[in-house]
């Protein structure tokens, strides 16, 4: 507030309007000048003030009750928080910046009572930044770059029809010019632009029959050879060209990668890699997991989540009434859920799963579900993959980059693994060592760190770079996607029986998903 009315102002305690009017006016005419002090008192009543401009006070009104101390560091973030959203030498600027003042209040008092705020989460908190959209728009930004790219391959793949089309054509139009000499005809069919609709597989060039009369003759209007004369089907074959071209326009336009770089695949698309062909057998099973693996950039341990199901996939009816026997060595703590057709008690005490109703069968050439599990933790060592990211600011401008990895878990064996670090835009990093390969994708800002396999015998590994800049802050979320063909959750199929309890042979596949794994 100034000497002459408040520029801006919050209460947190119920009482009239005339009160607050009222307690604010008194304080100008309360205050002494010349005294160095900063409260003022009533019967009932404390001032705390604190200058922050010329002729501008932050005041706090509080009874005689409260705790003085408290109150002063009160008085002090709000303050630092009103310097730091407006110009205090401004008042203009204040009365304009009052909404966000004001909220900034209430995130340093709910009701009355001091938050435990400081001035760097109130930062945080008032910019309304968020770690979890930051890595939605980055899965989202993946997408569309794989989008894109399966948009090119299809652009591709016309092309390559248009070119076997335009081959065919020259034929056709070749037996047309043959045939108006020996008999009159002519290549009938006109070339239709395929741009111009709904793309489809490659149109053929249909000729129209000739009519031709018993008796032939050559008519009055035909012409003989004559040089430099443009062939029928010049037109239609210009048409194609201006349609290539335009399609490798179109191409170049879809580029998502630096023309001096290759492009690296997405987070995503590496998040969910394609699985080996597999020969499935009359019984196949399905082994499949999903992690969320979410740390701080303290190496605090933000959620952790796998979630699993065990699905059994039967084509031959013969074995529609099979028992699975299972063996889990898992150290988690997991919560294990079966179908309700499965005997609970029997998977509980023998460890296989069959069913209730020993007359009933599986359905049939269809993926069924028969066990799910779920693991929560909050401990640090269960992460699969640590990841640590250094950043830290030079005496020369720059900003120099350790991060490295470790497998916790050596049982587990990762392929195709990404590390996707940001950078500021249009930065240019210097990598002095890695472990592994690197890309730098300029499109998106993203140092591609590439490890092929991480088991235990390449259990760490890491990365120095570094790039111009005064931010340690931009290199987050560092995201990582792999590939995995062991579960978390140590589970395995120690072997199937028929309903005459004979072995029957099965085939087996096994994927560990990471859907979202980032250190923010």
């Amino acid at each position: 507030m100034v000497i002459n009315g408040a520029l801006a102002s919050r209460q947190f305690v119920e009482m009239p309007r005339t009160r607050i009017e009222g307690l604010l006016a008194s304080f100008p005419k309360l205050m002494v000048p010349g005294q160095q002090h900063t409260t003022v008192e009533t019967d009932t009543i404390r001032y705390l003030y604190q200058p922050i401009g010329e002729e501008m006070y932050a005041v706090l009104i509080t009874t005689r009750q409260n705790n003085i101390v408290q109150d002063m560091d009160t008085l002090h973030l709000m303050a630092r928080a009103v310097s730091d959203i407006c110009d205090v030498a401004d008042q203009q600027d204040v009365v304009l910046r009052g909404f966000d003042i004001i909220l900034a209040f209430d995130e340093i008092i709910t009701q009355g009572y001091r938050d435990n705020v400081d001035l760097a989460k109130l930062r945080m908190i008032t910019e309304m930044e968020s770690q979890e959209e930051k890595i939605q728009e980055i899965i989202e930004n993946n997408k569309q770059r794989e989008a894109k790219q399966e948009l090119k391959r299809q652009a591709k793949m016309f092309d390559q029809q248009r070119r076997e089309a335009a081959k065919r054509g020259m034929g056709e139009s070749g037996m047309g010019s043959s045939g108006s000499i020996l008999g009159g005809g002519r290549m009938g069919g006109s070339y239709e632009p395929l741009l111009s609709r709904e793309p489809e597989p490659v149109r053929s060039f249909a000729s129209a029959s000739p009519t031709r009369s018993n008796t032939p003759s050559i008519s009055a209007n035909a012409r003989g050879m004559r040089l430099g004369r443009k062939p029928k089907g010049a037109d239609a074959m210009g048409a194609m060209q201006n349609e290539i071209d335009l399609t490798q326009s179109l191409m170049d336009n879809m580029s998502i990668a630096d023309s001096t770089a290759t492009p690296a695949a997405s987070a995503a698309s590496r998040a969910t890699p394609t699985m080996p062909p597999v020969d499935m057998k009359g019984v196949h099973v399905q082994i499949e997991e999903h992690i969320i693996a979410v740390v701080n950039r303290d190496g605090g341990l933000e959620q952790m989540e796998v979630k699993g199901d065990l699905s059994l996939v039967i084509s031959d009816p013969a074995y529609a009434n099979v028992q699975v026997g299972v063996v889990t060595n898992s150290q988690h703590s997991a919560q294990v859920k079966t179908h309700p057709k499965v005997d609970k008690r029997r998977f509980h005490t023998d460890a296989v799963i069959a069913l209730k109703d020993v007359t009933s069968s599986f359905p049939l050439s269809q993926p069924i579900g028969v066990l799910k599990w779920r693991i929560v933790s909050t401990n640090e060592d269960d992460i699969p993959l640590t990841i640590n990211c250094w950043p830290s600011l030079s005496a020369t401008g720059t900003v120099d980059v350790n991060i490295e990895y470790e497998l916790t878990h050596p049982k587990l064996e990762l392929s195709g693994v990404v590390i996707s670090i940001p950078l500021p835009p249009g930065a240019q990093p210097t990598v002095s060592d890695v472990d592994g390969i690197y890309e730098v994708d300029r499109a998106h800002s993203t140092l591609e760190w590439q490890i092929p396999t991480i088991d235990a015998s390449n259990c760490n590994g890491s990365l120095d770079f570094s790039v111009p800049g005064t931010d340690a802050g931009l290199f987050f979320p560092v995201v990582v996607s792999f590939a995995c063909q062991k579960p978390y959750y140590d589970i395995d199929v120690s072997g199937i029986t028929g309903a005459n309890n004979e072995a029957v042979d099965f085939s087996q596949t096994v994927a560990l998903i990471p859907d979202q794994y980032a250190v923010i």
